[in-house]
Parts: C-alpha cells; sequence; structure tokens
C-alpha cells in the first residue's frame, strides 16, 4: 500500500520496551524503496523544539484505524482486547476488570496492568492484507451436546 503525503498513519515500533505500540504520524514524502519520511504527532525531538522527524519503512506503517469502530461509550468487558492511549502512543492490552467507570488493562509485553477511562481506549483491530479485522472478543460459548435418547 502506497501512502501519501499528509496522510494520517500509525507507525508501530520496533524498539525493545515498545513492541507492540503505535504512535500516530503524519507522512511527509515518500523517498524510495518502500521507505517514507513521517512526522509524529505526539513524540518530540530530543531537545523538543519540534514534532519527531523520523525515516520509517512502509512495513512498519499502517492507516489509523476507522473512527466509527470507537463509540464514545465503547462498553468494554473482559476480556476484550484493546488499545490504550498511553506514553504518547497505542498499546494493544486486555480488559482484566473494571474500577468504578475505569477500566483496568494488562499488557502482555510489559506484565503492566494499569487503569484507564473510556477515552483513552478504543477496540483492538488488525490490520491485515489491506482491511481491518476485529480481534477485540474471543468469547466462545460451547455448550455440550444434550443426549436425545435419555
Amino acid at each position: 500500500m502506497r501512502f501519501l503525503p499528509g496522510q494520517e498513519v500509525e507507525i508501530a515500533s520496533k524498539e525493545e520496551g515498545f513492541l507492540g505500540s503505535y504512535y500516530v504520524a503524519t507522512i511527509v514524502t515518500y523517498i524510495e524503496n518502500e521507505f517514507y519520511l513521517v512526522q509524529y504527532k505526539e513524540l518530540l525531538m530530543e531537545d523538543e523544539s519540534g514534532p519527531l522527524r523520523e525515516v520509517v519503512r512502509g512495513e512498519d506503517i499502517r492507516p489509523t484505524p476507522p473512527a466509527k469502530s470507537f463509540p464514545t461509550t465503547a462498553r468494554f468487558a473482559m476480556p476484550d482486547r484493546v488499545d490504550a492511549f498511553y506514553n504518547d502512543g497505542w498499546w494493544t492490552g486486555r480488559i482484566t476488570g473494571k474500577e468504578g467507570s475505569s477500566y483496568i488493562v494488562h499488557f502482555e509485553n510489559s506484565g503492566e496492568r494499569l487503569t484507564f477511562s473510556d477515552s483513552e481506549l478504543r477496540m483492538h483491530l488488525e490490520w491485515i492484507n489491506g482491511n481491518w479485522i476485529a480481534t477485540t472478543r474471543r468469547r466462545i460459548l460451547i455448550r455440550p451436546k444434550r443426549n436425545m435418547d435419555s
């Protein structure tokens, strides 16, 4: 997929300790060989003088997930997979509980459990072969077969 200058996207972090996180950025320009120059929305340069710009591989870029998939009253439940906005990016975790109106999210990569409000969460979607795939609820209800002879 080719991304266009000005397009808002999300960049997958490949750095240790940041795996499983995505950061919102804007495509500045296509360079060549599937590399792009991007400018991050939340991440700043080391001296904090402005937004961080970085060259990234196309395989680490995905479009931003569709907003209509994230209602303002999401009503999450255990064990939904969600993305939580934390440390300037979106991190994938699972709902493991609720405290009042907030949700407890467990992050498998770090082992952390943190609390988030509805506004800091969105349903998790995977970008696979150019399509957004919902992977949020993996609940399967299996009912035992009833023996019709008894």
